[in-house]
């Protein structure tokens, strides 16, 4: 996430026929109850929180026929947290964002890319679902006999296509030419759907009995809560919001086994979400002492990164970065 520029994800979504949006009421994941959670934002002010982007008109009033307001929703049992009503962003909004030099959108290496590679080991086959350029499948493909991807930018997938892999749009069977496969992984992309039940179900469709799926989502219980309002973690970009024990009760849900979790650690670059954004939630901005607070822990974050640098170390492995992965397994039968 940024600044507000935002999280390096694909915009993918496995679309499947009678697929049922998050609506008000219950939750989806748990059968909980969906609470307001925070104020309401107009379509307007949601998009004025990426300035200096300024969105065409057409690509505005695409997202108006959506909704002109949404606000978050939050169940207390799972923690499962999401806008409504539902603002979506389409092809148009990724492809302005892409084409913006505000907003660097896609990244050629992620954490989550490593955690998946090492889960991947002796797989011969994966697909990735929102495999955006192709950045992760260059790296699987001297691993992996027959890697496969599926995306919904047009611009991004014809990029793939280019660098010799096999990817697929999204209105193709893909099915019939991945199969079965060994391993599926989605990453940063199950908080875009509109429907993460049916986009998991359909994940799992794509791999044998006994397969794995390999998930990554931005953790709400990382520093990442402390950002509010985020445009890159509302609607149009994010339309949901994940802790670990919702992708649990997601799990759970769907029938399938959680083998792993892993938490992205924290990198000298980000430790902003805690030395900015975490004081701002114990001090109003601009004050003398949000000022001196910020700076006494900016200081402090910087020092502790040289002497761990000095180790050979790039992260605090003690504190919550960004992501949240998880590795789920599915049933032999």
């Amino acid at each position: 996430m940024g600044s507000p520029s935002p999280s390096p994800a694909s915009s993918g979504d496995l679309r499947e026929e009678g697929a049922r949006p998050v609506g008000a009421g219950r939750c989806p994941v748990c059968g909980g109850a969906l609470l307001p959670d925070g104020r309401s934002y107009t379509l307007d002010e949601l998009l004025e929180l990426w300035a200096p982007i300024r969105f065409s008109p057409g690509t505005v009033e695409e997202h108006r026929r959506q909704s002109g307001h949404t606000r978050l929703h939050s169940c207390p049992g799972c923690g499962f947290g999401a806008f409504i009503p539902q603002i979506i962003g389409t092809p148009a909004f990724y492809a302005e964002l892409q084409g913006s030099p505000h907003a660097p959108y896609y990244v050629e290496d992620k954490w989550d890319f490593g955690e998946a590679l090492t889960d991947a080991g002796g797989c011969s086959s994966l697909v990735e679902v929102g495999c955006g350029p192709g950045a992760f499948l260059e790296k699987a493909a001297p691993r992996i006999p027959k890697p496969y991807g599926v995306e919904y930018n047009i611009e991004a997938l014809e990029a793939t296509r280019r660098k010799g892999l096999r990817v697929f749009g999204i209105g193709e069977d893909v099915s019939a030419a991945v199969g079965q496969v060994d391993v599926a992984f989605s990453f940063h992309v199950l908080e875009h759907v509109a429907d993460p039940v049916g986009f998991l179900r359909g994940l799992c469709a794509l791999v044998r009995p006994g397969g794995r799926i390999g998930i990554s989502v931005p953790n709400m219980d990382g520093p990442v809560r402390y950002i509010v309002p985020c445009a890159s973690n509302m609607p149009p970009h994010h339309a949901t919001h994940w802790r670990a024990r919702t992708l649990e009760a997601l799990a759970h849900r769907v029938g399938l086994r959680v083998e792993r979790t892993a938490f992205e650690p924290l990198c000298a670059r980000d430790h902003y979400y805690y030395s900015y954004y975490g004081i701002r939630t114990l001090f109003p901005e601009r004050s003398f002492r949000f000022r001196a607070a910020h700076a006494l822990a900016s200081r402090s974050f910087d020092a502790a990164f040289r002497i761990l640098s000095t180790f050979g170390r790039k992260t605090a492995p003690l504190l919550k970065g960004q992501s949240l992965y998880m590795l789920f397994a599915k049933s032999d039968g």
